[in-house]
């Protein structure tokens, strides 16, 4: 019998901003998003700073049926075994900062 594929963890750089105000607030979100979404390893510092309070943060987690990048996943209904029905950030190489935050909570 075949053995399965291993199911390597989605690497992600992390960030070392610290609490310096970003200059575009849009941006620094949008920046954020794009590194996190569908990310297992951060490797460097999780920094999560200066969202604002309608920022969607439903990006930390990866949803089943979906790619780690948010493309759809085709083929098969059932979520494969690199794709488990929710799928969140395990390790952090760095520290995790969470400060000056508007929104009301972390999905």
């Amino acid at each position: 019998a075949a053995e399965p594929p291993l199911s390597l963890p989605t690497v992600c750089t992390g960030t070392d901003m610290k609490l310096l105000r970003p200059s575009s607030p849009e941006s620094h979100y949008e920046t954020l998003r794009h590194l996190y979404q569908g990310c297992q390893v951060v490797q460097g510092n999780l920094e999560l700073t200066y969202l604002p309070a309608e920022a969607d943060t439903s990006f930390l987690k990866v949803r089943s049926g979906k790619t780690p990048r948010g493309g759809e996943r085709r083929g098969s209904p059932h979520p494969s075994p690199v794709s488990p029905p929710w799928q969140d950030i395990k390790e952090v190489q760095g520290y995790v900062l969470i400060a000056e935050n508007r929104v009301s909570g972390l999905e």
